[in-house]
């Protein structure tokens, strides 16, 4: 069973395609839309209980503008790791748990060549519930087969 799913970039909710050139700048961690929407992706990390590894959704977040420059800015440092955490929104749907689009994020940097952990912090949603308890071997497999069909 595939162990992490991945999700196309947010810039089709702002662009067509036959704009992407003139208006969209994507790369394999980061979009930026018209110069005012800035996205990161990183991994949402589900962990699955009795099997020391995790169901993980490589998804994109929103940030401020700001806090894209500045995590751009110290992309290839070597302590970013250390960076306090950014604020973010998630912008990729993630079909097993509903709604989730514009979910309240914290967006943790890591080292250089890893993408960032991101955490749901509305810890009602079963998103987050799910990240913070974790998921049955059972589970995972009910729910990666349901992503591959």
């Amino acid at each position: 069973m595939p162990l992490c799913f991945g999700i196309d970039a947010p810039w089709r909710a702002f662009a067509a395609d036959d704009e992407f050139e003139r208006r969209v700048f994507l790369n394999k961690d980061q979009c930026v839309v018209d110069d005012r929407h800035f996205f990161i992706r990183g991994h949402i990390r589900i962990p699955i209980l009795k099997k020391q590894d995790y169901l993980e959704f490589s998804v994109w977040s929103s940030l401020s503008e700001d806090s894209f420059c500045h995590m751009s800015d110290r992309w290839d440092a070597l302590d970013r790791a250390d960076d306090t955490p950014y604020f973010g929104w998630l912008c990729s749907p993630i079909r097993s748990y509903g709604s989730v689009i514009e979910l309240p994020l914290s967006v943790q940097c890591r080292e250089p060549g890893l993408v960032p952990i991101f955490t749901v912090t509305q810890k009602d949603h079963p998103l987050a519930i799910d990240q913070s308890n974790g998921i049955t071997i059972a589970q995972w497999h009910k729910m990666a087969l349901s992503l591959l069909h």
